[in-house]
C-alpha cells in the first residue's frame, strides 16, 4: 500500500484537456491549477447560442471540444468555425467594446470560460498567455477585420438601467428582512463577518504562494493555521497578563470614570446655570446621580457581567479562522457551483452579478480596514502630542468605534473625554483642544478619507444611507448601524443585475430556444418509424 506514494499522480481529465489547448500547453501543473480554478466548463448542444452580437461581453472562451461559427447578423457566410483548442470572445474584453459577431455551437461542444476580470488579472500575472492573446487578437484584425457599424436594427440593450420603483422596493424589503434575520442568529453572522474580513486580507497572499508553487489547498492550511496559531497564542499570553494586572486595570478605569463624573458634573452645573428649567426639572441631578452610581458601582455591578459576555463570545469568533480556511480552500469551487447551476444563456450575467457582489463586499471591507488604520494613525499620534495616558489603545479604541455610525464616535469622545478630564483636571484649553480634533477628524473621515477609500465601492445617495441607518437601528440596533450599509450595497448590485436578468426578452427567448434543442437532442433517437 506504501507504493502508492511513489506512484506519479496521474493528471486529472479536465486539466489534460486545458494542457491541449495551445495556448496553455506551456503552463506548469501549480500554473494549470490556478487557472482551472478560474474556468468554468460550459455545454453547448447543436445551434445553440452562445452570445449575441452587440451584447455586453463579459468573458472569453475556449473550446475544449466540438465546434464553434463566428457570424454576422445579416451575412449568409459564417466569418470563421473554430474548432478544439481555440478560443474567440477576447476583442470585446480587451477593447471594452459590444460583441462584434454572434457564437453559436456548430455541434455539441465543451467550452471553457473565463471572467473579464479574472482574464484581466491573469495577464497580469502570466505574461505569456497574454503574448498570445495579443497575437492572436492582432492577426484576426489583420486578416478578418469586421466592421462594427450600426446596421443591426435589433442590437441588444445591455447597458445596466437605473433600477425601476418595483426593484428599489424590492431592494429595501430584501435588506430590512436580513437584517432581521440577521438579529436572530448574530452569533453566526459576526464571525462570518469576521471571517469575510479576513478572507479579503489573505486572499492576495494565497495567490501569491500557489504562483510560487503551493497548492491552493496547503496555502490555504498554512494561512489558516497560522493565523488560528496565533489568536490561540494571543489569547494565551493575553490571559496571565489580565490576571496579573486586573487590579490595576480595574482601578484605572475606576478612576477614568471618576473624572469623568467628575467633568459632567461641571457640565450640567454650567447648563443648569445657563437655563433655568434644566435647573427646576432637577435635569443634572439626575443624570449625575445615573453616571455616579454607575462609576462607583461599575466594579460590582457591571464587570463581571462584561467579562462573561466576552468570555461567551469567544466560542463563537473562534469560528473566524476555520470560516476563513474554508472560503480560502474552496472559494473558486463555490463560485464555480453557483456558475454551474445557472441555465448558459444567463451565465454571463449571472458571472458579472457573483463578481460584482465580491467586489462590492471586498472594496468596502478592505476599505473600511483601511480608514481604520488611517484614523489610529491620526488620533494616536494627536492623542501623543497632547499627553494623554494610553494613546495607541485610545487611538485603536476611536477609530473602531467608529464602525458604529453616528453612536461609535459620540462613545469614542466620550471616552477621550473621560481621560482627559482625569489626566488634565480642571484644564479647559485641553478639553476644547480635544473638541476641535474630534470635529477636524470627522471632516477628514466624511469628506476626504471616506470618499477616497469607501466611496468608490458604494454609490448610495446620501439621503438613503442616512434612511437605512435609521432603519437598521430600528431593526437591529448597533448590529443593524453597522450591517445597513454593506447589506444595502450587496443587496443593490443583486436586485439592479437580476432586473436586468429578467427584463431582457432576448435572454428569455434565447433560454426556451435551448431548452427545445436540449429536449431534441435527447429525444432525437427515441421516436420508432
Amino acid at each position: 500500500m506504501l507504493l502508492r506514494y511513489f506512484r506519479r499522480a496521474i493528471e486529472p481529465l479536465h486539466l489534460t484537456a486545458l494542457r491541449n489547448v495551445p495556448l496553455f500547453s506551456g503552463l506548469r501543473t501549480h500554473e494549470l491549477d490556478t487557472l482551472n480554478d478560474l474556468l468554468h466548463q460550459r455545454s453547448y448542444v447543436t445551434n445553440e447560442i452562445i452570445f449575441d452580437q452587440n451584447e455586453e461581453g463579459q468573458a472569453i472562451y475556449f473550446v475544449l471540444s466540438g465546434k464553434v461559427l463566428i457570424s454576422r447578423q445579416n451575412q449568409k457566410n459564417p466569418i470563421a468555425e473554430l474548432g478544439a483548442g481555440l478560443f474567440f470572445g477576447e476583442r470585446a474584453l480587451m477593447a471594452d467594446v459590444p460583441r462584434i459577431a454572434q457564437a453559436r455551437a456548430a455541434e455539441n461542444c465543451v467550452l471553457a470560460v473565463l471572467f473579464r476580470e479574472d482574464f484581466l488579472n491573469l495577464l497580469k500575472t502570466h505574461p505569456q498567455i497574454a503574448a498570445k492573446i495579443t497575437e492572436h487578437a492582432t492577426f484576426r484584425d489583420i486578416n478578418q477585420p469586421i466592421s462594427t457599424g450600426d446596421d443591426d436594427a435589433n442590437a441588444l440593450a445591455n447597458t445596466p438601467n437605473v433600477p425601476g420603483p418595483v426593484t428599489w422596493v424590492g431592494i429595501l424589503l430584501a435588506t430590512c428582512l436580513l437584517l432581521f434575520i440577521f438579529k436572530k442568529m448574530l452569533w453566526l453572522v459576526v464571525p462570518f463577518l469576521l471571517a469575510l474580513i479576513l478572507f479579503y486580507l489573505l486572499s492576495p497572499i494565497v495567490k501569491r504562494m500557489v504562483l510560487s508553487g503551493f497548492s491552493n489547498q496547503l496555502a490555504a492550511v498554512t494561512l489558516s493555521g497560522s493565523l488560528l496559531v496565533g489568536i490561540g497564542s494571543a489569547v494565551l499570553l493575553f490571559y496571565p497578563l489580565t490576571i496579573a494586572n486586573a487590579d490595576m486595570w480595574q482601578a484605572s478605569i475606576i478612576r477614568y470614570l471618576s473624572g469623568g463624573a467628575v467633568l459632567l458634573d461641571q457640565i450640567l452645573q454650567g447648563l443648569q446655570h445657563r437655563f433655568t428649567f434644566l435647573q427646576n426639572a432637577e435635569f443634572g441631578q439626575d443624570v449625575y446621580r445615573q453616571f455616579r452610581d454607575f462609576s462607583e458601582h461599575f466594579s460590582d455591578k457591571y464587570m463581571g457581567s462584561l467579562l462573561f459576555s466576552v468570555a461567551a463570545w469567544l466560542p463563537s469568533l473562534m469560528l473566524a479562522p476555520i470560516i476563513t480556511f474554508f472560503m480560502l480552500k474552496d472559494g473558486a469551487s463555490i463560485r464555480k457551483m453557483l456558475g454551474d447551476a445557472v441555465p448558459n444563456a444567463f451565465f454571463e450575467k449571472t458571472l458579472y452579478l457573483i463578481h460584482a457582489i465580491d467586489r462590492t463586499a471586498r472594496l468596502y471591507f478592505i476599505g473600511l480596514l483601511k480608514m481604520t488604520m488611517v484614523d489610529s494613525l491620526i488620533m494616536a499620534l494627536a492623542f501623543a502630542l497632547l499627553g494623554l495616558s494610553y494613546p495607541i489603545v485610545l487611538g485603536v479604541l476611536v477609530a473602531v468605534l467608529c464602525w458604529i455610525p453616528y453612536l461609535g464616535p459620540i462613545l469614542g469622545f466620550s471616552i477621550v473625554m473621560m481621560v482627559t478630564a482625569t489626566d488634565f483636571p480642571g484644564n479647559v484649553s485641553m478639553l476644547y483642544g480635544i473638541v476641535a480634533l474630534f470635529a477636524t477628524m470627522r471632516i477628514l473621515d466624511d469628506f476626504v478619507f471616506l470618499p477616497i477609500i469607501i466611496g468608490k465601492s458604494l454609490h448610495i445617495h446620501p439621503l438613503l444611507t442616512v434612511m437605512m441607518f435609521l432603519i437598521g437601528e430600528a431593526i437591529a440596533g448597533i448590529p443593524g448601524l453597522m450591517l445597513a450599509i454593506p447589506i444595502l450595497g450587496v443587496v443593490m448590485v443583486l436586485g439592479e443585475t437580476l432586473e436586468i436578468i429578467l427584463t431582457d426578452k432576448r435572454l428569455r427567448a434565447r433560454y426556451r430556444h435551448s431548452q427545445k434543442l436540449a429536449w431534441q437532442a435527447a429525444t432525437q433517437d427515441l421516436t420508432t418509424h
